[in-house]
């Protein structure tokens, strides 16, 4: 079997076929733990110490590389026993009584994939063995013996053949003879398309072929596509009903969906849930990476425009969105404390206080920019705690902000 590089879908789904029925094989003798590592080694004629390597540092990125070993050590064959005549050995499933340990080690190891990096890290492994088995599926495979080519005709001129008698030959044809048991040739017939045999010098043509007739179209199996995306919807809204972050919920979708494409290569169906795919990955990954705090709140504004401490909740809470605390009319007297906060997961914290009142701060951004009186910073991990006490020194009323956003600004000034 040679490697081919096809492109689109129907490249994907021949690629998952073709690692299926020559996927590694785990050996008898060479391998430390179950034999994944010696397996694909062998089988793509690499190292199998960079396999090992590989699989270590899966492990450290989110312990990736144990979901992935057993995975293999599940459903990589394993070698079997030599047959008479054959010099190739039997490949054996894995055991019965193995197969259950795995499926054991394998679900708590799924549940514990809820991190970006092991998402990841998963996803890598599985596209860097695909990568593998496209451009180096060639290796490691049997090549199937080929017939032998059949004998040139001998050049220069042939001896003449007396014709047999009683043997009536077309006109314009080379007589031959019928003697069949002489190992000579019967004489040349006429074509089907030539029954008089007027035409002998077009004997050579083809014999014109009928037109084909259409090959009936294999039936489209949406089902695959429909039932896979009700099943990635529905375990994506389980997960986040039982709390699960955004970001874990979307990869649960998006594992579905990759199951579904697996399982749609071996049917023939399926294809749709690449287009389905691609966005969901694509939001998983925005939402790893780009910190968007806590989404337990609603998504709009808050303005905040109180006259008396009674009158301010002791948090404010956005999912994605603005709050807005316009301090400056505040009515708060020596002795009064007011405490209060605000957490936006993608937005902006602005406050506007009195200026005589006695102030202090936390002013963060997971991912944006913090200006809290006359401190900045930006960037990554933005943290700034202050203590103001006005224009007039410590007195008149103290008010205590907590103010946290996941992407966006925080803004503290006085009026």
């Amino acid at each position: 079997m040679s490697s081919t590089k096809l492109s689109g879908a129907a490249g994907f789904e021949d690629t998952l076929r073709s690692f299926w029925a020559t996927r590694p094989v785990r050996p008898r003798r060479g391998g430390k733990l179950g034999g994944v590592s010696a397996a694909i080694g062998t089988r793509y004629g690499i190292d199998p110490i960079l396999v090992r390597v590989a699989f270590v540092l899966a492990t450290i990125y989110g312990g990736a590389g144990v979901v992935l070993y057993l995975l293999g050590w599940l459903v990589f064959p394993k070698e079997g026993d030599l047959l008479p005549g054959s010099t190739e050995p039997t490949r054996e499933p894995t055991s019965t009584g193995l197969a259950v340990v795995l499926v054991l080690l394998l679900i708590p190891g799924v549940f514990w994939l809820t991190s970006s990096p092991s998402i990841i890290g998963v996803a890598l492994g599985l596209g860097a063995l695909y990568l593998l088995h496209r451009n180096y599926g060639d290796r490691g495979v049997t090549p199937t013996a080929t017939a032998p080519a059949a004998a040139a005709p001998v050049a220069g001129p042939q001896p003449a053949v007396p014709v047999a008698e009683n043997t009536w030959v077309y006109p314009g044809v080379a007589s031959t003879t019928t003697n069949a048991a002489q190992g000579e040739q019967p004489p040349q017939q006429p074509p089907a398309w030539d029954p008089l045999g007027a035409a002998p010098f077009a004997w050579d043509l083809p014999e014109p072929s009928e037109p084909e007739e259409p090959q009936p179209q294999r039936p489209k199996r949406r089902w695959i596509t429909i039932a896979t995306l009700a099943l990635a919807a529905f375990a994506s809204v389980l997960a986040a009903a039982i709390g699960a972050r955004p970001e874990s919920a979307l990869a649960i979708a998006l594992a579905v969906l990759g199951l579904g494409m697996i399982g749609g290569a071996f049917l023939r169906g399926g294809r749709g849930l690449i287009g389905a795919a691609i966005p969901v990955g694509a939001l998983a990954v925005a939402t790893a990476v780009l910190p968007m705090g806590d989404f337990t709140g609603n998504m709009g504004s808050d303005e905040v425009r109180p006259t008396s401490i009674e009158n301010v909740l002791p948090h404010y809470q956005r999912s994605a969105g603005s709050v807005l605390f316009d301090l400056r009319n505040l009515q708060i007297t020596d002795g009064q404390e007011l405490r209060t906060g605000a957490n936006v997961g993608l937005g902006d914290v602005t406050v506007q206080l009195p200026p005589n009142v006695d102030v202090t701060a936390r002013c963060a951004s997971q991912l944006g920019d913090v200006r809290c009186f006359n401190d900045t910073a930006d960037g990554r991990g933005a943290d700034i705690s202050v203590t103001d006490q006005g224009e007039d020194g410590p007195g008149g009323g103290h008010i205590v902000l907590d103010l946290v956003v996941g992407t966006g600004s925080v803004e503290v000034t006085r009026g």
